[in-house]
């Protein structure tokens, strides 16, 4: 009898013992399970968002990039345009160069015919410039007209927008307006094509 008694005894002890580690188990399975969720969660979220943030910074890139292609294209096509209509105006504002000029020629390219579009010219110590590309200056109706279809030599020396009196027109250009001229010459030298020289001119009347 009493070895039937140490007998359940010994049962009842080892099914506790085993239950026991069964839940020690069970413990020790959720704990892992809580350390894995949180040790991965963080990693997780840290990939998600910086997924996130290359992909909108692409994203960024592209759309910036896509604008930028597009402002230049127009600026490209704007370019475009501008040369064309410039060289539309070259064509109509042509004349065919010639030695020698007269001032009844140059009269009648003042601006101030039909054509709009073509040619002004003047002369200026000697030389002929065609100065279509000054017209907001030199046509019509512009602040240095005065200059256009004549030799504008004496005036771009005075820097006179108006007529000389009989009596300025006797005086010989002084050196102050000699150095004006030379400095107009600069100018129109590196802006203006220049189509021929002034018949009848005198180098003298300028020359230092």
């Amino acid at each position: 009898t009493r070895r039937s008694s140490d007998l359940a005894i010994a049962t009842f002890t080892i099914s506790k013992a085993t239950q026991q580690i069964e839940a020690n188990h069970k413990i020790a399975r959720v704990r892992q399970t809580k350390r894995t969720k949180l040790n991965m969660e963080p990693t997780t979220i840290a990939a998600s968002t910086a997924a996130v943030v290359v992909g909108s910074f692409f994203t960024w890139l592209y759309i910036d990039g896509a604008e930028d292609r597009k402002r230049g294209k127009a600026n490209a096509e704007a370019e475009a345009q501008y040369q064309a209509r410039l060289a539309e105006r070259a064509r109509l504002a042509y004349v065919e160069p010639k030695d020698y000029w007269s001032v009844e020629e140059l009269a009648q390219y003042n601006g101030t015919n039909d054509d709009e579009n073509g040619p002004i010219l003047f002369a200026a110590n000697g030389l002929v410039f065609n100065v279509w590309k000054g017209r907001n200056f030199y046509g019509p109706g512009c602040e240095y007209h005065i200059f256009a279809g004549r030799d504008a030599t004496r005036l771009l020396a005075k820097s006179k927008l108006e007529e000389e009196t009989e009596e300025e027109k006797s005086k010989p250009l002084n050196v102050a307006e000699k150095a004006a001229l030379a400095g107009w010459m600069y100018t129109f030298e590196s802006k203006y094509e220049v189509v021929g020289k002034l018949e009848g001119f005198d180098p003298k009347e300028t020359s230092f």
